[in-house]
């Protein structure tokens, strides 16, 4: 776990003005009730999806069929925008895990936002942060590691501390089995979270954050670091490294092929 861990990933209506986003979500929403799929794996992507309110999880199945749950999202999220370039095709579904409105954004006039509003630097900060999430989630004891998605779920649902999430969600999410699930579960404590039937409940986000924090302090060191270098694992390194790289490259637009991610 690396220190400084990147907990807060900004959604894009964090990283634009706000009358950017505004333009992004004028458009009239569309209602998704729990439980429904938003956006589904292996379709044309012919548009993307600025989320106003509600919280998702993005999945993806690979080609022996198991699934990964890739990344929960919230309010002020764009969703899809990966299809847009390239084969065209949406690498992974976005399901509804509570009821959802979402504008619906057309390639067409999500290409014309991103040249006239110049977005493309802010889609690629987003691309950069969403890589460096995909690591972190990786990187460390499971308990901790548990902790951090944990973290992430409360703030990309803005604060909501009542999730419907199983163990198996949370095994898929961090890559483990759910045997290690339900262990993180009991080391964190059910006065840092109660894990019910299909329900996990946030009780201490203190708790939480001093748990990530101890384990950034007790991760080892890079090896090129002097004693009193930060501690960061070493795939975190790379990638910050690589996230520095495009944040700091010249905007393009889509037509210029810029890393838009969908997860």
């Amino acid at each position: 776990m690396s220190e400084g861990h990147p907990l807060s990933l900004s959604p894009l209506r964090a990283l634009v003005p706000c009358e950017e986003w505004a333009e992004l979500t004028r458009y009239p929403p569309q209602t998704y009730l729990a439980g429904r799929a938003l956006l589904r794996q292996g379709d044309k992507g012919t548009h993307v999806l600025a989320l106003v309110s509600g919280l998702v999880k993005v999945v993806r199945t690979d080609r022996d069929g198991r699934q990964r749950l890739l990344a929960f999202r919230g309010p002020g999220e764009i969703l899809g925008e990966m299809a847009l370039q390239g084969a065209g095709m949406r690498m992974a579904s976005v399901w509804a895990m509570s009821d959802c409105k979402a504008s619906i954004v057309s390639g067409d006039d999500f290409r014309r936002l991103v040249d006239d509003r110049r977005l493309a630097y802010p889609l690629a900060v987003m691309s950069s942060r969403r890589l460096l999430e995909q690591t972190e989630i990786h990187d460390g004891a499971v308990h901790e590691r548990l902790a951090v998605a944990l973290l992430r779920l409360v703030e990309a649902s803005d604060g909501e501390r009542s999730f419907d999430l199983t163990r198996e969600d949370l095994a898929l999410h961090i890559g483990v089995g759910r045997k290690a699930v339900s262990k993180a579960l009991e080391q964190l404590g059910q006065d840092r979270v109660e894990a019910g039937k299909g329900r996990i409940d946030v009780i201490d986000v203190d708790a939480l954050r001093e748990i990530v924090d101890s384990g950034a302090r007790c991760a080892p060191r890079h090896p090129s670091s002097g004693p009193a270098a930060q501690t960061v694992s070493t795939p975190t390194v790379k990638l910050e490294m690589r996230a520095t790289a495009r944040m700091n490259a010249p905007a393009r637009s889509p037509r210029g092929r810029v890393g838009f991610t969908e997860e």
